[in-house]
């Protein structure tokens, strides 16, 4: 039986669910009949044997009608971790590689990944291929495995293997890198303004490596002047999604979008005009994050786009051949992983990427750190201090546990108090704001022997890392992080 325009339509859709997804009527998929659903945090219920059966009924109206759902998460580990409190979760890429071999975070990607493929994903948008070489970058950061393509193809290689033991797909992003810009693509278009032969040597290179061994990759809504059309975004723009991925790299997977509702490409362009131009440049599926209505009114767009002629049907037709071969794909997958032995217990993961944070830790002028421990160990007065009150407790926490006396203060507070033996506490996802540099500025110069804790951003503005006695680095705040960074600031004190 031939397939309506409608049911072909749905079949380059990914969407969000609604909020009562897991009860409710799927009335929803019934409307658009997607190829696939992307989960979030908010998406979860607290018990996995509850998310599973709610993803299960997802694949239960897939299954009465002969098709396979993909359903897709942002999995990358660190903070971008949507099932954290179901599965065991790894630290960050750059933590990762950071701590140990390439050999040892397939394992790790394997790992996670089986715990995810037990839940009822299939899809995991990971991992990051970008090469994170601005230090001012608002959204990779240390989502990227590190600065130079040397760094980022041998582990990114590794999660992609991880990954594919597991069953899980895996997806390469953000295509054709994101890492050498200062705007976040989600609030903004960012523009890479490098000339291709740089392009060719650092961002393209992990995608020119992995791509042959990549069921699907994630193409990025920032605009390439370059390698591109204008200043299109690159999910729009065919000289991209076509010429440069299909003609010149040999990408023969599914390319999806990062997700449509982002300001990157929805601050120009309406759903169904940025669906259809998205299809037409060479983009497979359309990744919808957000409310459903956005992914209704892409899917009208696409339909007036295809009955106007705007849109031609044969590209409609490629793009559901390739999702449809991913789909089967998965669960090509699936039956691959029957074979596998059973999951191990959940400890046995978290040990690992313990013993990993532990071994990521950097730090310089060791002696400062061992004087602030041994005042920790012995009574005396220490303050943790910093922006992120939630952060700062879950510290305070782990300190009071083993009788530490510790004040939590904001940089302001501490400007106002008596010097003690101070840290400061960073963990910012983008770089200071000027009134923020100035504030630490004069809290150094206040108390010189403070010493900085930066558990997130690696790059740090020279100017104000360069005014701290010490530094410690860890590139995650993830909690089995921050027990290995309590632990190391404790047994300092005994060392020689």
């Amino acid at each position: 039986m031939a397939m309506s325009l409608d049911a072909r339509i749905g079949r380059v859709l990914m969407v969000a669910p609604p909020p009562d997804w897991r009860r409710g009527a799927l009335t929803w998929l019934d409307s658009l009949q997607p190829a696939g659903v992307i989960l979030f945090r908010r998406h979860l219920p607290d018990d996995p044997e509850d998310a599973r059966a709610a993803i299960a009924r997802l694949q239960a109206w897939a299954s009465e009608r002969g098709e396979t759902l993909l359903v897709a998460m942002d999995e990358e580990g660190g903070f971008v971790a949507q099932a954290s409190h179901l599965v065991p979760t790894p630290p960050s890429a750059r933590a990762l590689a950071w701590g140990t071999q390439p050999h040892t975070v397939a394992d790790v990607y394997q790992r996670y990944g089986r715990r995810l493929r037990a839940l009822g994903m299939n899809l995991d948008f990971a991992p990051v291929c970008d090469v994170n070489n601005n230090p001012r970058n608002p959204v990779i950061g240390v989502r990227s495995f590190g600065s130079e393509p040397d760094a980022v193809v041998p582990y990114a290689a590794a999660a992609q293997k991880g990954l594919d033991a597991a069953g899980v797909l895996s997806c390469l992003k953000h295509f054709p890198g994101h890492g050498d810009t200062d705007v976040d693509s989600h609030l903004a278009r960012p523009t890479l303004l490098h000339e291709r032969a740089r392009l060719d040597a650092i961002e393209l290179r992990p995608f020119r490596e992995l791509l042959g061994d990549s069921p699907s990759v994630m193409v990025a809504h920032l605009a390439c002047p370059r390698l591109g059309d204008a200043d299109l975004p690159a999910t729009l723009s065919p000289r991209v999604a076509t010429t440069l991925l299909r003609d010149e790299l040999g990408f023969e997977g599914v390319a999806v979008t990062d997700a449509m509702e982002m300001q990157g490409v929805a601050a120009e362009y309406d759903p169904g005009e940025a669906a259809a131009r998205a299809l037409q440049a060479g983009c497979d599926l359309l990744l919808h994050c957000a409310e459903l209505d956005l992914a209704e009114k892409a899917y009208e767009g696409l339909r007036r786009a295809l009955e106007s002629g705007e849109l031609a049907a044969a590209r409609l037709e490629e793009a559901t051949s390739r999702v449809d071969r991913l789909r089967a794909l998965a669960v090509a997958r699936a039956d691959q992983l029957q074979a596998v032995h059973p999951l191990g217990e959940p400890e046995q993961d978290r040990r690992l990427y313990g013993e990993i944070c532990r071994a990521a830790l950097r730090l310089d002028n060791k002696p400062a750190w061992q004087m602030w421990s041994r005042t920790l160990r012995s009574g005396g007065a220490v303050h943790l201090v910093g922006w992120d009150d939630e952060l700062l407790g879950a510290l305070h926490r782990r300190l009071q546990a083993h009788d530490a006396v510790v004040r939590v203060m904001s940089p302001e507070a501490a400007l106002e108090v008596e010097p003690a033996a101070t840290v400061v506490v960073m963990a910012e996802r983008r770089p200071l704001d000027a009134g923020n540099v100035r504030r630490l500025r004069s809290l150094a110069e206040r108390q010189p022997a403070a010493l900085l804790a930066n558990l997130l951003t690696p790059e740090v503005d020279a100017p104000v890392e360069s005014l701290f006695a010490a530094r410690m680095r860890s590139a995650d705040r993830s909690h089995i992080m921050l027990d290995a960074v309590v632990e190391r600031w404790l047994e300092m004190a005994e060392e020689r």
